[in-house]
């Protein structure tokens, strides 16, 4: 025997091997991959199975809760009084409401004739009938102010 033919470790290889006898059955590697494809078609399985039965669950549960008018969009509104949804709209059609009723004519109390007239042609026949206005000198008014200690009174 020659030194080529010697494995120190594991004594010499057979006569004619062309690859190391030290390496890995190929038995045991064909029976590894085997197992692995079983062990993943396996999980394939039980995920697969598992996601059937939860989906069934969920569309039997969607299925129950369908017969009920609010799942299914039929909603009423609640009885007054009601939340603001949308506080800046609201108060923007408020104020549009306002500014119709103080630009056109109306009536107030049909019944006693009272009608209402647009603000601005108010404010010309008051000035044309010369009605009381307030002294020259007497610009100040009194203001309502919010502190820090509670309402208070100033004079501007």
């Amino acid at each position: 025997m020659s030194t080529n033919d010697l494995d120190i470790e594991y004594g010499p290889n057979p006569p004619g091997a062309k690859y190391e006898h030290t390496d890995i059955d190929t038995s045991i590697g064909y029976q590894f991959a085997i197992w692995l494809t079983v062990a993943m078609l396996m999980s394939v399985g039980i995920v697969y199975g598992t996601f059937w039965f939860f989906n069934g669950q969920e569309l039997a549960i969607d299925a129950k809760v369908q017969r009920f008018p609010m799942a299914q969009g039929l909603v009423r509104e609640p009885p007054a009084p009601r939340l603001q949804t949308q506080p800046f709209k609201d108060v923007y059609l408020l104020r549009l409401g306002e500014a119709e009723t103080l630009g056109s004519y109306g009536w107030v109390d049909k019944a006693a004739g009272v009608t209402r007239i647009p603000i601005d042609r108010a404010m010309e026949l008051t000035l044309q009938r010369r009605l009381p206005a307030r002294a020259e000198g007497s610009s100040r008014t009194t203001i309502v102010e919010d502190s820090s200690g509670g309402r208070t009174t100033a004079q501007r």
